[in-house]
């Protein structure tokens, strides 16, 4: 989960973002929201790996990267930092968060961007990559078995939060998953799940 309060930020955006299931995806010679996509992804391999260097707490997340990220962090301003984490892993297998994009986004000491907003993780993903590959309204585990990539959950019921981004291996998420009747959820609960494969 990721709560993130609103903040006139380096690289931030006002616009909103919302899984649009009708727009065109990659790999077809079309430019969608001005900017091509590109089908090249991850290894889920290497995702994995680099999830597994922010699987820690928001604060040590902070002392990792460093600069607007850990300024932030610290003023409480993000207290949540999913979409920081697969930024992270985005940056770190050859999928950079571009700078000065519109995209909610601040730099850490590494000079890399890294959104803290799902909405804004939601229209990387399909600006990058097209549509997700599968989506599945009322997500169970059970619907996406065999199945590996980056996966974003999106619900109802968390205050100043949307929903989650995480990696899933076919059988469990790299952190929480909050699916249908995950302990986990609190007041959460998940309408639709949606994947990006990554082989």
């Amino acid at each position: 989960m990721v709560k993130a309060q609103k903040a006139a930020q380096v690289g931030t955006s006002k616009k909103t973002a919302k899984l649009n299931l009708s727009s065109p995806g990659c790999g077809r010679g079309f430019i969608y929201k001005q900017r091509k996509c590109s089908m090249q992804r991850p290894t889920f391999g290497s995702a994995w790996i680099r999830f597994s260097e922010v699987n820690i707490s928001v604060s040590q997340v902070s002392a990792l990267i460093g600069g607007k990220v850990k300024s932030n962090i610290e003023k409480g301003v993000f207290q949540n930092a999913c979409p920081i984490r697969m930024s992270y892993v985005l940056n770190y297998t050859g999928i950079s968060i571009p700078a000065n994009s519109g995209y909610a986004a601040v730099s850490g000491k590494d000079k890399k961007w890294y959104i803290y907003r799902v909405n804004d993780m939601i229209r990387f993903l399909e600006e990058r990559f097209g549509q997700p590959d599968i989506t599945e309204r009322v997500p169970t585990p059970a619907k996406f078995t065999g199945k590996k990539g980056i996966m974003v959950i999106l619900g109802n019921g968390w205050n100043n939060a949307r929903g989650h981004v995480t990696l899933w291996n076919g059988d469990i998420c790299s952190d929480s998953c909050h699916f249908m009747g995950d302990p986990e959820n609190g007041s959460f609960v998940p309408e639709v799940a949606s994947l990006w494969i990554l082989k």
